[in-house]
């Protein structure tokens, strides 16, 4: 990949999605205030300012969808590489403004995604309403909501971002004559490969699920004066099923990633290269 490029790309995302981001964080975040009474603003302001967030959330959604069908269209169709001079590879070229895309496109999903934000900057700021050992537990407890949305939106967006430029590599590697065949065969079977490891998934969460409940209903039965950290610890390491499923799941997820990157890479270096 080559860093110019890259760079290039990653300049012109951030300028023209990222400002519309920020713009929307800041009209949701004082809008969240106003409906939580921190701060006072007239009726039609406050409905103004509550307009005004739907139509930048909107935005950046159509931006976004705008900017990744673009830079598709850019390399696949040829137009980008007029405007860069040679022995830069077609594949150099693809990764150089493909993965910035799929990178910087992802966090900006998930950040609209993470509902938790806006509660999270809220509880910062109050330090009325709560206050001692109360308040950090409340600010950790919401701190790890929203990380954990966060990385679920970013992590399923960059899956998704990836399994469509392997597909498009796919599509146009082999016989270029049926590109939207071979497209429509590449997407059906990397969707058929990630709804079976989400069965397995769902099928090993469901089994170890049941066996905490039934480890939880005997412990109550031996004791029901128990609290609910004591019910949590009594029911052992299976306790922490859902923790360790999710960080399988995380790195089952950069795996993959990794792999369809490495995939992509061969494919378009073996198809794609003219020097």
């Amino acid at each position: 990949m080559n860093g110019k490029l890259a760079l290039d790309t990653t300049k012109k995302l951030l300028l023209s999605n990222g400002l519309l981001l920020l713009a929307w964080l800041v009209v949701q975040t004082v809008t969240t205030f106003a409906e939580n009474a921190y701060i006072v603003l007239p009726v039609n302001v406050e409905a103004a300012l509550q307009l005004s967030s739907i139509v930048l959330y909107a935005l950046c959604i159509a931006s976004i969808t705008i900017s990744l069908c673009r830079t598709a269209v850019d390399l696949f169709g040829g137009k980008s590489y007029k405007y860069y001079s040679l022995p830069y590879k077609k594949s150099e070229i693809i990764f150089s403004k493909a993965i910035p895309a799929i990178i910087i496109e992802s966090l900006i999903i998930a950040l609209l995604f993470s509902d938790d934000l806006q509660m999270l900057i809220l509880l910062t700021y109050n330090k009325e309403d709560y206050s001692g050992a109360f308040r950090s537990e409340m600010l950790n407890e919401w701190a790890l909501r929203f990380l954990n949305s966060f990385v679920s939106c970013l992590m399923i967006a960059a899956t998704i971002g990836f399994l469509i430029l392997l597909a498009l590599i796919i599509s146009r590697s082999f016989d270029p004559s049926k590109t939207v065949r071979n497209l429509l065969l590449a997407v059906i079977v990397e969707a058929l490969v990630n709804c079976v490891l989400y069965v397995v998934i769902e099928n090993i969460s469901s089994v170890y699920s049941e066996k905490y409940n039934i480890a939880v209903q005997e412990a109550v039965q031996a004791s029901p004066i128990l609290t609910t950290k004591e019910l949590y610890s009594s029911a052992g390491p299976i306790a922490y099923y859902n923790e360790i499923l999710s960080a399988v799941i995380i790195l089952i997820t950069v795996i993959e990633i990794a792999c369809l990157i490495i995939a992509s890479k061969k494919l378009a270096d073996k198809r794609f290269n003219v020097v």
